[in-house]
């Protein structure tokens, strides 16, 4: 080039586009495969919920009714929990009962009573021990249980279990696929992981009262820890 040559505008452009083209990768090839991957466990830790209902026919009747009984009962629970075992209040409730009115009837049914309801969740560390602990609410006065799980104090060894799982599982679909194709894996370029809910084995609602001779049975099954593995692979 001669020093102080002029370019047309069009030859700059040109040498211009010819760097950035040749600067500018090729896209990578890559596949996309997602893994699952599940652990069973057997639990550790217990939810129970009691309720003790009571009706009277005042709100003041009520509650006072509750307010004893209850006592009576989050005493007896206290009485079988030990070390890290748990019990709170979740739930109060005092709500009018209704005279049940004729169909088409305009007048507004008349209260003919009031039901407090108190409800109190125990966690508890010993899995053996829930029976007994059902038992004993029951004799105390709880009349209703709400909910009872088996779960996991700490799912995190299980959670890392099913990734691995789930990592192996995405590299061996990942190996069919590229034998599939003719392609060979070169290294992994992204990774997202997500994880399911823990599944608990789960009881209905209302217990019966249970022989006072023995501990209510219960068979807390196992518990499921499940993870999925998203990866891209880059072939050649």
């Amino acid at each position: 080039m001669v020093h102080g040559a002029y370019l047309p505008d069009c030859l700059l452009v040109s040498m211009i586009s010819a760097i950035g083209r040749a600067d500018q990768q090729p896209p990578r090839r890559t596949i996309t495969v997602t893994g699952t991957g599940e652990v069973s466990a057997a639990p550790d830790l217990a939810l129970v919920s009691f309720a003790v209902e009571t009706q009277a026919k005042t709100a003041a009747e009520a509650a006072t009714a509750n307010a004893a009984k209850t006592d009576k009962v989050v005493n007896a629970i206290k009485g079988q929990l030990k070390g890290d075992d748990k019990i709170m209040t979740s739930g109060y409730s005092l709500e009018p009962q209704y005279q049940t009115q004729e169909r088409g009837s305009l007048s507004p049914p008349p209260i003919v009573g009031y039901v407090a309801r108190n409800e109190v969740r125990v966690e508890i560390n010993r899995i053996e021990a829930v029976g007994r602990l059902i038992d004993t609410a029951i004799a105390a006065g709880a009349n209703r249980i709400s909910n009872l799980q088996f779960t996991l104090k700490d799912r995190n060894p299980q959670l890392r279990a099913a990734l691995a799982k789930a990592g192996a599982e995405a590299r061996a679909q990942a190996e069919s696929v590229a034998t599939a194709l003719g392609v060979q894996i070169k290294q992994v370029v992204a990774a997202t992981t997500s994880s399911g809910p823990i599944v608990l084995p789960r009881y209905r609602e209302g217990f019966a009262a249970a022989a006072a001779s023995a501990a209510t049975p219960l068979e807390p099954g196992e518990v499921k820890v499940s993870a999925s593995l998203e990866v891209s692979y880059e072939i050649e």
